[in-house]
């Protein structure tokens, strides 16, 4: 008989966690860099660089969130536009990479709860361009 019991508070507390777990996206976001001698980042939070043999940027962006549903993450994501970067190239041979949002307001759920968010951002930088802080980054030219 305790067996029983204990099977359903497992099987319901199973249940609980999976209707207020966490979900889970990545973004992908890629930016040729072809014809650019300098790239500036502007990204909102904590971000990693790594060097990479490709020719374009990525910039990966993975977002957890807790205690939301799915429709509120669609919405940040597709509607908000919370975790795009944008690319501003009117400054000839110079690439801004820029947060489409940078205020990303505490999220909430339709009862007014707080969702924890987590984003990890890397960006991923074509090896021939060189660091020259963690923001600013130049082709380095072969002599």
């Amino acid at each position: 008989m305790n067996s029983k019991y204990f099977l359903m508070i497992a099987f319901f507390s199973f249940l609980a966690s999976a209707c207020f777990g966490q979900l889970e996206k990545t973004i992908h976001q890629t930016f040729e860099v072809t014809d650019k001698k300098t790239i500036q980042l502007d990204l909102y939070g904590h971000y990693e660089v790594v060097t990479w043999a490709g020719n374009n940027v990525l910039i990966e962006t993975k977002v957890q969130l807790f205690n939301s549903s799915a429709a509120i993450l669609k919405h940040f994501v597709e509607k908000d536009l919370r975790y795009q970067v944008d690319a501003d190239t009117s400054s000839g041979e110079t690439i801004l990479l820029s947060s489409h949002d940078k205020k990303r307001i505490t999220l909430r759920t339709k009862t007014g709860a707080e969702s924890t968010e987590l984003v990890e951002t890397k960006v991923f930088m074509p090896e021939n361009f060189v660091a020259r802080d963690e923001k600013n980054f130049v082709l380095e030219t072969k002599d």
